[in-house]
This record gives structure tokens, sequence and C-alpha cells, in this order.
């Protein structure tokens, strides 16, 4: 049975995100075919095993408990949009990363990352170095290079910071600062 069948036979006057938290708890979401990772500060994903390989499906947050759906069962995110992308900095990827990017695309391995001061940094890998394709007896590498952009989103899956490509490390602190100090303004303000 799909997770939103689950979902509408739950009958009470919980939050759609209250009750897709209620069943994330449940056996089914414990099997091999899932596992959960804490982020911190009371935040966890649910990752799905797609093809062998663990995608980040849902993520919970276990203080207030409830859930969302950061990427759909087909591998495409759903709390960003194509306006959370600065496509300024994909000006010189590869055509067919910069289409993955338009299409929201999540295929390859990506990671959301620790909560710190309620924002995490996300990992989105709009292609995978050549290893990606090897078989197990090492056949089947390409020349790929690995490309990926970053961001940053807060508990909801909001992005606070647009995605981008960088240059240096360095520019992810400046990026974490600036998703942090969004943060502050929204929790002054409330």
């Amino acid at each position: 049975m799909s997770i939103y069948k689950k979902l509408g036979r739950i009958h009470s006057d919980k939050s759609t995100e209250e009750k897709l938290y209620e069943v994330l708890q449940s056996d089914t979401y414990k099997s091999n075919l899932y596992k959960t990772e804490d982020l911190g500060e009371g935040m966890a994903v649910l990752y799905q095993n797609i093809w062998g390989w663990y995608k980040p499906r849902f993520m919970l947050n276990h203080n207030i408990k409830s859930a969302f759906e950061f990427m759909d069962r087909y591998e495409y995110l759903v709390t960003v949009t194509t306006d959370d992308i600065n496509w300024a900095s994909l000006k010189k990827l590869p055509e067919e990363a910069i289409y993955r990017a338009e299409c929201l695309s999540f295929h390859f391995p990506s990671f959301i990352r620790g909560f710190r001061n309620g924002v995490a940094r996300v990992d989105w890998q709009l292609n995978p170095d050549g290893r990606y394709y090897m078989d197990d007896d090492g056949y089947g590498m390409t020349a790929d290079e690995e490309i990926e952009i970053y961001g940053f989103i807060d508990t909801k899956g909001n992005v606070l910071v647009k995605f981008k490509a960088i240059k240096d490390w360095k520019e992810l602190e400046v990026m974490r600062k600036e998703a942090e100090e969004k943060i502050m303004k929204v929790t002054i303000k409330e």
C-alpha cells in the first residue's frame, strides 16, 4: 500500500505532516529498504533504497512530530523549486548538468548534512564521477567529472540560500552564515 493511501486511512484532526510522521514510525519504514539517519537538533532523514542507493526521501522533525517529503519516489526534489537555484553560478557547467538542475533531478548520490543552528547543507550531485557507472569488475568507468551544487535548508525543507556551484570550499561557510542569519531573523519575528 502506498504511503499516500496510508495517510488517507488515518482519521484524525492531525495535519498531513503529523500523519506522515506517524506512518513513517511504523515497522515498514524500519526495514532494510529504509534507513534513518540523525541530523541533529531533533531532525532526521529517512533514506529509501532505490536501485541499490540510499536516497534522502523524507525529513522528520522529532521535536514537533512531523515529517515531509523531500524527494519523491521518482527521485525529483519536492521542496526545492527552480527559483531556489543560482543559475548564474551554473553557466559554465555542461548542458546535461544544467538540464538535471532544471528538472530538479536528485538521481545521483546527494546528501542532507547535519543541522546546526536550524540550518542544514544539501549537497546535490548533478553528475557523478566516472566510477558511478563502473561494475563490480571495474568495467564501464567513464571519464565523467563529479559536479555538485550546494544549498542550505531549514527544518521544513525551505531553501534559505540558493543552490550554487562553488569555486572554493570557503564559500560554504559564507553561505551557512547567510542561512543562519535568515533563521535568526525569523526567530526574532516570532
